[in-house]
C-alpha cells in the first residue's frame, strides 16, 4: 500500500498508518464470534460447519441480502476470513454471528439472557429476599373451590 493513499472504509477515512495500527491491535483480541471453517450452497440452502463442531443451514432467501440472487449466485457463497459469509457476485458479506442471530431471533435471545441474568445470586438479591422475608414472604394464595 502506499503511504498516502487513503482507504474509504464505513464512510470514514484513515490513513495506511492508522489502519495497519488497528490491524495489529484487532490481531491481539480474542474473538467471541463463531468461527466457520466451511460454508457450501447445496439444494436451496446454505450449510455451515462451525470450528466448534456445530453445523447449521438457512433458506438464504430469508435473508435480505440474497432476496433478488440467482442460483449461479448463490452457487459461489463461501467463506471470507472465518467470521464472515460471502456472497462474491453480490458484493454480499454478512457476520456468522450475525447469520445465527437472525436464524434464532433477537426476542427469544433477549428474553433467555434476561432469565439467566434473573437467575444469578447476588448480595443485593438475597438481601432483599431478607427484607421481604421480615414482611411475612409471599401472601398465600386462596383456593376456591368452583
Amino acid at each position: 500500500m502506499a503511504q498516502n493513499s487513503r482507504l474509504k472504509i464505513m464512510k470514514q477515512t484513515i490513513s495506511d498508518k492508522e489502519f495497519e495500527r488497528q490491524l495489529r491491535e484487532a490481531r491481539k483480541k480474542t474473538v467471541s464470534e463463531p468461527e466457520a471453517i466451511a460454508v457450501q450452497y447445496k439444494n436451496g440452502r446454505v450449510f455451515v460447519e462451525l470450528a466448534s463442531g456445530w453445523n447449521f443451514n438457512f433458506n438464504p432467501r430469508d435473508f435480505e441480502e440474497f432476496a433478488s440472487a440467482t442460483e449461479s449466485d448463490l452457487e459461489t457463497v463461501g467463506l471470507w476470513g472465518r467470521y464472515t459469509l460471502a456472497c462474491p457476485n453480490l458484493d454480499v458479506h454478512i457476520g456468522i454471528g450475525a447469520i445465527i442471530l437472525k436464524l434464532i431471533g433477537e426476542k427469544f435471545l433477549a428474553s433467555e439472557l434476561s432469565r439467566r441474568r434473573g437467575q444469578t445470586k447476588s448480595e443485593k438479591k438475597q438481601n432483599a429476599s431478607r427484607e421481604n422475608g421480615k414482611l411475612g414472604g409471599r401472601p398465600k394464595k386462596i383456593v376456591t373451590s368452583s
